[in-house]
């Protein structure tokens, strides 16, 4: 699992591109803009790189100022801080979203629930290796696609569990230029998960991102702002290539 930080900002913004480069239709225009956006997003990462850098060293830079001047107390908490950065820094680096392998043509595209860039409450169980915490419209979660895809549908296979009493909920599949809303139907109970081919979805050619996110919760999940599902994997499947 992948903290959204410092991606939320990112995956939020994509929205809005994403909208522009629909404007684009058929336009070749399109893949520019999407390899604009790739080089943004790289840019994004290496800048908040960059200040958190900038911010230790001038940590560095107070805590030897203070300790020179005899404020000991106050060179220690300096110091605790500047450890909280570098650790917050390689956490980062660790947990950064790499790249995923190209699949072969005719494949599917598996999306792990620990691969997610969340945001919106939504966090990653590792013991039940599903992510948890839809509670409410704004719940959201991206992963990075491999690259090379092919333009076309790809039918959209979600495996997850919803209890009755949650009587499920509406999600929003989006990739750079498409998006598929379908209902969650419940399952039995948590502990029964659900395999189905839910929607096609139509994919650009090299597609960066799909973003999956609440846009309506019923039952249990509206009223008590309780957990609409438990989602452990998303396959893409190929169903119609094209241009």
């Amino acid at each position: 699992m992948v903290p959204w930080r410092p991606y939320k900002l990112l995956v939020a913004s994509l929205s809005g591109l994403a909208a522009v480069v629909a404007l684009a239709g058929g336009d070749p225009q399109a893949d520019q803009l999407s390899k604009l956006r790739t080089e943004w997003r790289s840019q994004v990462v290496k800048d908040t790189k960059g200040l958190r850098e900038h911010y230790a060293q001038n940590l560095q830079k107070l805590e030897k100022e203070l300790a020179a001047k005899g404020d000991y107390a106050g060179a220690a908490k300096v110091c605790e801080e500047r450890r909280k950065v570098m650790c917050e820094m390689s956490k980062q680096e660790s947990a950064a979203p790499s790249v995923p392998k190209a699949v072969e043509e005719g494949q599917p595209v598996v999306l792990e629930a620990a691969q997610a860039i969340v945001s919106g409450g939504v966090a990653y169980n590792s013991t039940l290796g599903v992510l948890t915490g839809w509670n409410a419209a704004g719940a959201m979660v991206g992963w990075l696609l491999p690259p090379g895809l092919k333009a076309g549908g790809y039918e959209v296979e979600v495996t997850w569990s919803c209890p009755q009493e949650n009587t499920g909920g509406d999600l929003l599949f989006k990739e750079d230029r498409y998006s598929l809303r379908r209902a969650v139907k419940p399952t039995s109970s948590w502990d029964i998960y659900q395999t189905e081919v839910i929607g096609t979805l139509r994919l650009i050619a090299n597609s960066r991102m799909l973003e999956l996110s609440v846009v309506a919760a019923n039952g249990a999940a509206a009223v008590n702002n309780s957990d609409l599902l438990h989602l452990k994997s998303i396959r893409l499947l190929p169903a119609v290539a094209g241009k």
